[in-house]
């Protein structure tokens, strides 16, 4: 099963560089060379990463806050592509040099078969993977994800969550392509959620669909009675999706998320970069927070 996964990647990762090596020498000279060139090194490492199987995803985890949570130690696969020096690569910039020259869902079908790749040699059982909204409407990303994900036979402890981003009004969602991955024992979380028109449309294309809300931190740590408030985007969300399970991102540290729980035990998990990765000794500063 994992010797099928890894040979759909190692393919996808081929095309893609093959494709890209030529943007890149059409690029030369122009404004966005730099930008284009950048994304080539990350995905060259990514790609000798790869092979050597090592780790290209570090897991930040999703705290639980609620015993009716329904999953006990989910967390995020946030890419860590490192360079010949051991050097982590920064994301974001490698990201949108392929996002924002058209090879979103080139990307997207690498870095869902690294992280599941990476998932079935890992201890992790509960992983959320970073799809942007476009690339579920891509036909050469949705065969090959489902493919490979036919092939897994999850345990009953074990759980594949896409965790939408970068999605936008105009890009509509194909519901039956969502309930193919569901069918397979996928969930859905929608990343960033706050309060604006890109929010009210992402909710309504994933109703009954999605089965998480992670809370924009924006939001998490704005003041009472703003706007953008977290008490408004919790009354917002749960008179939308009421059984949906709800993440705030962002959270400071254990104290903050003390206060979390007592205002809105709505909130089954925290999330946030300042936490610790390992979920032991967030429960211990729980305990001394309170």
């Amino acid at each position: 099963m994992q010797k099928n996964i890894k040979k759909e990647l190692l393919l996808q990762t081929e095309n893609l560089v093959r494709s890209y090596q030529q943007y890149v020498n059409q690029a030369q000279g122009l404004a966005h060379e730099d930008a284009v060139v950048y994304g080539f090194r990350a995905l060259i490492a990514l790609a000798n990463m790869v092979i050597e199987e090592r780790e290209v995803f570090a897991i930040e985890p999703w705290h639980l806050m609620s015993l009716d949570a329904p999953l006990s130690c989910p967390g995020e696969m946030l890419l860590r592509v490192r360079d010949y020096r051991g050097d982590v690569i920064p994301p974001y910039p490698a990201v949108m040099a392929f996002y924002n020259h058209g090879f979103t869902a080139q990307l997207d079908n690498i870095l869902f078969l690294a992280a599941l790749d990476q998932f079935m040699r890992s201890d992790e059982r509960q992983v959320s993977i970073n799809v942007s909204a476009r690339s579920l409407r891509d036909r050469g990303f949705v065969t090959s994800t489902l493919e490979c994900l036919s092939t897994l036979e999850l345990g009953s402890d074990e759980k594949i969550i896409i965790e939408i981003h970068e999605s936008t009004p105009h890009v509509g969602m194909n519901q039956d392509v969502l309930k193919l991955y569901h069918n397979l024992g996928v969930s859905f979380a929608l990343d960033d959620v706050g309060l604006n028109i890109n929010d009210i449309m992402r909710i309504g294309e994933f109703d009954g669909i999605a089965d998480y809300i992670k809370i924009d931190r924006h939001a998490v740590c704005a003041e009472n009675g703003a706007s953008n408030s977290l008490e408004n985007v919790v009354s917002f969300v749960e008179s939308l999706m009421p059984k949906v399970t709800i993440v705030a991102e962002g959270v400071q540290d254990a104290h903050h998320a003390i206060r979390l729980r007592k205002r809105f035990p709505e909130i089954a998990y925290v999330q946030g970069l300042y936490l610790p990765s390992e979920r032991s000794v967030f429960k211990r500063q729980l305990i001394r927070a309170q």
